[in-house]
């Protein structure tokens, strides 16, 4: 997190900032007061929070997709059963490869 030198504002600058921090918390609490307003009507509905959202349009929120398996695009040139698909970190056998002066193309499938 940022740190703030609050000693370089001025007093005016300070009530702004209480004020912007002030309204963020209360934004906030309405928020988590208005999901466990949620939760308790659900639950007494015996409704699960998972079958009211997969009612509403799926459950899953929007922006973040799941990806799936994803196909190999490197293999161990050598040993077969070590493969990559790009994803994530580097594994060891090619960082390994890499460094005996394989190149990627190398390896590729």
């Amino acid at each position: 997190m940022k740190k703030l030198n609050l000693s370089a504002l001025s007093a005016s600058e300070l009530q702004q900032l209480k004020s912007t921090i002030e309204k963020e918390l209360n934004e906030r609490s309405s928020k988590l007061q208005a999901i466990e307003e949620v939760k308790k009507l659900a639950a007494s509905k015996g409704l699960k929070l998972e079958e009211l959202f997969a009612e509403l349009g799926g459950g899953k929120v929007k922006g973040k997709r799941e990806l799936g398996p994803a196909p190999v695009r490197f293999r161990h040139p050598q040993d077969s059963s070590l493969t990559w698909s790009g994803r994530g970190k580097r594994p060891n056998w090619m960082k390994d490869a890499l460094s005996k002066g394989l190149i990627e193309d190398q390896m590729r499938v």
